[in-house]
């Protein structure tokens, strides 16, 4: 269960202490169940659900289902391949009207500062990108040349 509550965290971008504080438990309580050496109590799980009303509760205790309620895809099912179709976000268009338009048409006459010449900016590039399966293994891809 430490595992999912550090995905959880991950997720909400909190760290444990923030956690604590959030939730009305001492920190070094939240520093323990992470690390593995205590096992979440009842109040302590309790308290995340009712401040943290979209974890899913199921996820949570068993580990299955999503992460959170009400349709929202937990990072590692949106990059599942089975994922339906029908579980994706719908895309909105937005409908354009004469009022739209001149709301925007400051913005639009704003320009964008030019980037730093390149031999100025530090470029990065990509070492390598790793896919891990569920059935442990794993390739490994590297940049063409």
């Amino acid at each position: 269960m430490n595992n999912r509550i550090k995905r959880f965290m991950d997720y909400k971008s909190i760290s444990s202490s923030e956690l604590a504080d959030t939730i009305g438990v001492q920190r070094s309580n939240v520093t323990h169940v992470l690390h593995g050496r205590n096992k979440p109590s009842f109040q302590f799980i309790a308290k995340l659900l009712e401040t943290y009303p979209e974890i899913n509760a199921k996820w949570l205790i068993m580990g299955t289902g999503k992460m959170l309620e009400h349709g929202q895809l937990d990072q590692q099912e949106l990059f599942s391949e089975k994922l339906e179709s029908e579980d994706l976000p719908k895309k909105v268009e937005l409908n354009r009207t004469a009022t739209n338009e001149d709301a925007a048409a400051p913005y639009a006459r704003q320009s964008m500062p030019e980037p730093p010449p390149r031999s100025a900016a530090k470029t990065k590039e990509i070492e390598r990108i790793v896919v891990f399966y569920s059935d442990q293994t794993f390739k490994e891809y590297g940049p063409s040349k």
